[in-house]
């Protein structure tokens, strides 16, 4: 009888990371489990992952990430808002921590080739370029392939998804055919490292409270309007809180960290037709030479759009979509498909 193949699952004691182990084992994996050990406060997490190791008969590990959670993490979340971007905290997460330090360790400890998650995404082996590519996931609502453009050749051909052509709602369905105890548990968090506190805002109040200085609401011709107490409290798009009277509705359409001013308004003026974007990465790593025809989506849930994508020398992307886009936003990703096919990314520098 061949030899199992090991894998690796990355547990969280949810949902979909019980349900990938399961799926594998029943699939004749030789399955073990792990989770990252990111910050402190983790313990219930922690402990619900490994009750579920145990619950479905499979080695278990906690892998301590912390000082990488910090550095890539923590503080380019900190950091990125201080200077006036809106980060991607959970995108860096998988980049440099979850599909970075936690995929190398874990494969090791265990002397197991793949590594398992419960994103919903496909990964599929092309013969005629002999690529992997990175697909949609079936369940266009929970479909997470944005989160994965950045993924090597090389991890690709260790990674398994076996969610992809799964819908959520089959998830639990299926969870509770195979007696899972989580499959009615609610969803984590989008933020996951708020333990205590309740926003994004009351962290860095705790965590950052240099980053907020005083300045002024001002409109496009600089006029001042009022005055904020710090530009993480404000986002590309945001209308309310800014505590101006108006005759008309005002957005945020700009934040400047130089001058401490937060620039409003209209909603017309939130719309751009391009957009500047750097830390690029393509699925077959290779940076296209030529401008290229593709659809796009510049933060995740949203429908992609289409666009013409032209990489300069810098390295860097211009991207021209056919119809202007609301609230193109620095520090989040814009990602590049054909069809259901991810061909790649990069963070978006600025609105052109």
């Amino acid at each position: 009888m061949a030899e199992k193949k090991k894998v690796v699952v990355a547990m969280s004691g949810g949902v979909d990371s019980t349900l990938t182990a399961r799926l594998l084992l029943d699939q004749g994996y030789e399955v073990y489990g792990a989770t990252m050990y990111q910050f402190d406060g983790q313990d219930e997490e922690i402990e619900g992952a490994r009750k579920m190791a145990e619950f479905i008969g499979i080695p278990f590990k906690v892998i301590d990430v912390r000082e990488a959670y910090q550095k890539f993490v923590l503080n380019y979340f900190i950091e990125s808002y201080a200077a006036g971007m809106t980060p991607n905290p959970c995108m860096m997460c998988d980049f440099k921590v979850k599909f970075g330090l936690f995929y190398d360790e874990v494969r090791k400890a265990f002397d197991a080739p793949y590594f398992a998650t419960g994103h919903y995404a496909r990964i599929v082996y092309n013969p005629e370029t002999e690529l992997f590519e990175v697909r949609k996931g079936l369940d266009i609502a929970k479909d997470q392939s944005y989160m994965m453009y950045h993924l090597t050749q090389e991890q690709l051909s260790h990674i398994i998804f076996p969610l992809g052509r799964t819908f959520k709602k089959d998830t639990r369905l299926i969870s509770k055919e195979k007696g899972l105890p989580t499959y009615n548990k609610a969803e984590s968090q989008d933020i996951c490292f708020l333990t205590s506190e309740k926003s994004y805002v009351e962290f860095l109040e705790n965590h950052a409270p240099e980053a907020f200085q005083p300045g002024n609401i001002v409109d496009k011709k600089g006029h001042v309007l009022g005055q904020h107490k710090g530009i993480p409290y404000y986002t590309i798009g945001q209308r309310k809180g800014l505590g101006i009277a108006a005759r008309t509705p005002l957005y945020v359409i700009e934040l400047r960290p130089d001058t401490r001013e937060v620039v409003v308004g209209s909603n017309e003026d939130l719309f751009r037709t391009r957009l500047l974007a750097n830390e690029l990465h393509f699925y077959d790593d290779k940076i296209p030479q030529e401008e290229f025809r593709c659809q796009a989506k510049i933060r995740y849930g949203v429908r992609v759009h289409d666009c013409s994508v032209k990489v300069g020398d810098d390295g860097r992307a211009v991207v021209t979509f056919d119809e202007p886009q609301r609230a193109v936003t620095t520090g989040q990703s814009v990602v590049f498909y054909d069809g259901d096919l991810l061909l790649g990314g990069g963070t978006i520098v600025r609105a052109l």
